[in-house]
Formats: structure tokens, sequence, C-alpha cells
């Protein structure tokens, strides 16, 4: 007789059970407001880092600065919750750093970083 939270297997391959506690629901939550965080602080770290690169005039520290563009341009939208000041910022780092690899002066001066971050 298969244990009806493990499935037949008994290796925890039936994907069907609903979470159906409070305590289940509150901890998937708190995961979820972690891994936010810790995804815009990423994203933050390669946008700043990115412009740093971008400043360089080196060919290699170009290609890490296109790298860090595209790692937070991908990682942007796995964010459910984030507070629309710190979209705000991030989305302005994502724009100056676009400016400085497409050849422009970034918006509002030489470096884009912002407070906080």
């Amino acid at each position: 007789m298969g244990n009806a939270i493990c499935g037949a297997s008994g290796y925890g391959s039936d994907m069907s059970i609903p979470m159906n506690t409070d305590s289940q629901r509150v901890k998937l939550a708190a995961l979820r407001a972690r891994t936010d965080r810790q995804l815009a602080a990423l994203i933050h770290h390669e946008l700043d880092s990115g412009l740093d690169h971008a400043h360089a005039s080196l060919a290699g520290e170009r290609d890490r600065a296109q790298r860090a563009y595209t790692t937070a341009h991908k990682l942007l939208p796995a964010i459910y919750h984030l507070d629309q000041s710190e979209r705000h910022q991030i989305e302005a780092k994502l724009r100056a750093l676009r400016a400085l690899l497409d050849g422009r002066s970034a918006p509002g001066g030489s470096k884009a970083r912002t407070a906080g971050a």
C-alpha cells in the first residue's frame, strides 16, 4: 500500500498534492520573498559591474559589460514582487548600461550607479 503523500512510487512523484495548510503557504511566500530579494541584489550587482566594465576602454571589459546586461535583463522578469522604486532603479541602470554599450553617454552623467545598491 503506497503512501498518499509520496504517491504510488514512494518517491514523492505525485505532483498533484495541493498545498492545503496555512503553514505551507506562509513558508512558500517567505521563500519567494527571499528569492526575489536575492535576485534583485544579484541584478544590482551585475549592472554595477557592467557599468564599471562599460567605462573601460578594453574590448574584453566591454564583453563583460554586455554579459552583465544580458544576465540582468533576463533575470528581471523572474522577480515576482519588486517594489516600484527598486524596479525603477534597476530599469534606470539597464537603460544606462545599454546606452554605454551602444556608444551613447549614460543619462545623468558618466557613472550611472544609483544609491542603495
